[in-house]
């Protein structure tokens, strides 16, 4: 009676060990690859916070649906995705982006580079099915129903961005993330981004599918490129700028024909603005006899004018508002337009292109 009685105390105390065993962080990022490894797709809804450097709360609610594709070159899965508050969402597949209202049975092509900026898009955690690999310091945390990462990353030097933080809460039943808030600070400025997921299903648990995503919107209205409206700016004279300077706001610009303009619209939160800025910084030493190059930014001016002196930007820059924007149809960024010497817009670039520099000679030359 008594060695059955020593044995069975020895197999609780086994058990209760092997219970209270605590998963380091090898175990913890291993567990959470081999889990992911047999997802197929997950959808969940989200509550995506954005705090920016002024203060500004962005916070909004949506529904995202996500397949793996290996296959795919960009971002190695589709989806759909959509934002509680409007009536659009977007889709993603092999390459190709799509806009789609459901009360208008229609849907567009997008550029699908910029999908995951788009209302759906923004629904969308680009790097689910992974962890980052490459960071300044990994911790572990651990409570009662989650284990939580905390990531340190070095500086980003390109885009001036210093103490970069990472938080991801994986729940433990299936390692799958909760929860992830990046931190960050840019030109000495603190930002927030924060997405909260739930009602999480994967694999079986998911009823729908991009296939039948697709089927039914296979059955709207395709609005073509030719359907969609132009900036009714374009080959008409551009509308009249009258701005104060960035860097001097007592005093404004008064634009005026002759020489051929580029206008770039951009903000500091913009990363592909502030990549595009040597190139267009190049473009205004190289052509400064006959081109004129004018930079619009609205937000944070004490952080957009530390910006163009730590990148030596020499061309001028003006302090724009809403009403500039409506003028001139912007609704992202980098936005440019090429203006010719009689004062016409001649074209619009979503983004910076290499044919920038080719129209600019053309005009120059006629």
């Amino acid at each position: 009676m008594k060695k059955t009685l020593f044995i069975l105390l020895a197999v609780i105390t086994f058990c209760s060990c092997l219970k209270e065993k605590k998963k380091n962080l090898e175990d913890v990022i291993a567990e959470f690859n081999r889990h992911v490894e047999k997802i197929d797709k997950v959808e969940y809804n989200v509550q995506r916070i954005d705090t920016f450097s002024d203060g500004f709360a962005w916070n909004n609610t949506g529904y995202a649906l996500i397949e793996k594709r290996p296959q795919d070159k960009m971002f190695g899965f589709s989806f759909y995705g959509k934002r509680d508050d409007l009536d659009k969402a977007n889709f993603y597949e092999n390459s190709k982006a799509f806009e789609i209202k459901d009360q208008k049975k229609s849907f567009k092509s997008i550029y699908h580079k910029g999908v995951l900026g788009s209302p759906g898009g923004q629904m969308v955690i680009e790097n689910i099915f992974q962890l980052d690999s490459v960071y300044k310091n990994l911790e572990l945390l651990e409570k009662k129903n989650k284990y939580i990462l905390k990531y340190s990353f070095e500086a980003d030097t390109v885009y001036e961005i210093t103490d970069r933080e990472k938080i991801i809460e994986l729940r433990k039943k299936d390692f799958f993330p909760i929860k992830i808030i990046n931190r960050r600070k840019s030109l000495g400025n603190n930002s927030m981004y924060q997405y909260e997921l739930k009602n999480i299903k994967i694999n079986q648990e998911v009823k729908s599918s991009v296939s039948d995503i697709k089927n039914e919107i296979s059955k709207f209205q395709y609005i073509g490129e030719k359907q969609q409206t132009p900036n009714p700016i374009l080959n008409k004279q551009f509308p009249k700028i009258d701005l104060p300077y960035l860097q001097n706001d007592n005093k404004n610009l008064i634009l005026e024909n002759g020489k051929v303009i580029l206008i770039d619209f951009w903000e500091v939160w913009c990363s592909p603005c502030i990549k595009s800025f040597p190139k267009v910084q190049e473009l205004n030493t190289k052509y400064n006899e006959d081109l004129l190059v004018i930079g619009v930014v609205t937000e944070n001016k004490e952080s957009a004018i530390k910006l163009i002196q730590e990148k030596n930007i020499t061309f001028q820059n003006l302090l724009g508002d809403q009403t500039i924007h409506e003028k001139y149809r912007v609704h992202s960024f980098p936005r440019y337009f090429l203006i010719d010497k009689e004062g016409k817009v001649k074209k619009e670039y979503v983004g910076y292109s290499e044919d920038i520099e080719k129209d600019i000679q053309n005009l120059i030359s006629e």
